[in-house]
Formats: C-alpha cells, structure tokens, sequence
C-alpha cells in the first residue's frame, strides 16, 4: 500500500466514524469507542464540547502543551474540533487556534462546531501534515492527538511542525502505544532547521 493509499484509508475510516457519531473500534486509533476514560476525563476540562469528542484521542495533549494567553495554537488531525475548543479556551480571546486536518467531513463538521459556539478565533483547514499550508515560525504550539501514529512520514511531519514553530515554541504529543506525551521544545536555531534532532525535553 503506497501513501496516498493509506491516506485514502485514513480518510474513508474518520468519514465513517464521523456517519456513526463516535468511536473508531480500528486499530489506527486508540480508543475502542465513543466512551473511555478520557472522554471521561475531557468532561472537566474547561472549554470542553461535547459534540466536538468522538473518543478519537489517547490523551489530553493539551494538559501539558504550556499553551498560554494570547498563543497561536496548531492543533494537528483536529477532528471535529474536541482539542482546538480547549485550546481556545486556554489561549483567550486575544489568542488563535487553528485546526488542521485533512478529512473533508471532519473540516465541514469543526466549523459546523465553531460556528454554533460563535468562536471568531478559532478556524478549521484542510491540509496535510506532511504539507501544512502555513507560513514558517507563526505558531507557538504545536498539539496533536493520537494522529501520527496514521501519517506515513512523520520525519516529514515532524520537519513540517519544527518549520510553522516559532522560536521557543513547542510541540505536545499524545501518542499511540503508550499514551504518552511528548512536549518537544524547539528553537528554529540555524543549526537546527537542517535536522530536528531528539527532543530537548520530554515527559513521559
């Protein structure tokens, strides 16, 4: 199966868990259904929607992502927009989220979401992350939630998020396997921009 194989995959499987209302019940994903523990746990998160959660994630990349007022927030496979609404309500009205993801239905059904909240500070594009249609160094963090375990070339992916990271930015990571997060800190030094390099700090 070449690339856009499995992409095409990818987005048949996230167009059908999206017809079904929640939970992917795939092993491309992390939870068995629309219900798991952080579901659960995503319920006393501030900015929450529940519309927006389709038990996708792993994880609550954005716990541990440091994202603070006035940020400009990516997040990556945005989904309906479960991250992204939280992210929103960490970085305020004086902040920016944008949603990336590369599933028609999923963009079509973010912005259904973000139109009824009437966020005018959170958008929803679609895009790819090897190719993320963004300017370099306009983010300050970078989050993603049990997606790149599904992108085929995640050096490409991870060159892409160092590119659109501004200087000091950084990146939260839940992941599949373990569920772990990864908070990587980058610089954009000149030394760097050729090689990512291993992350300079990472909780696990």
């Amino acid at each position: 199966m070449d690339t856009q194989d499995i992409k095409q995959v990818v987005k048949e499987t996230y167009t059908e868990v999206l017809k079904s209302k929640g939970g992917c019940c795939q092993p491309t994903c992390c939870s068995p259904g629309p219900e798991t523990a952080f579901s659960e746990a995503y319920t006393h998160v501030p900015g929450y929607v529940p519309e927006a959660d389709y038990g996708l994630g792993c994880g609550i990349p954005t716990e541990v992502a440091r994202i603070e007022p006035g940020d400009t927030v990516l997040d990556l496979g945005a989904g309906a927009g479960n991250d992204a609404f939280v992210a929103r309500q960490l970085v305020g009205e004086a902040g920016r989220v944008i949603g990336l993801d590369m599933t028609e239905a999923m963009v079509a059904q973010a912005r259904r979401n973000q139109a009824k909240l009437g966020y005018e500070n959170v958008e929803f594009i679609l895009g790819d992350i090897e190719a993320i249609p963004l300017p370099d160094a306009c983010v300050d963090v970078v989050v993603s939630n049990c997606v790149l375990n599904l992108v085929p070339d995640k050096d490409q992916a991870y060159a892409e998020i160092h590119r659109v990271l501004k200087p000091g930015g950084h990146f939260s990571n839940a992941r599949r396997i373990t569920c772990a997060f990864d908070l990587i800190f980058c610089t954009n030094a000149a030394s760097e921009k050729a090689s990512l390099g291993p992350p300079s700090s990472v909780f696990l």
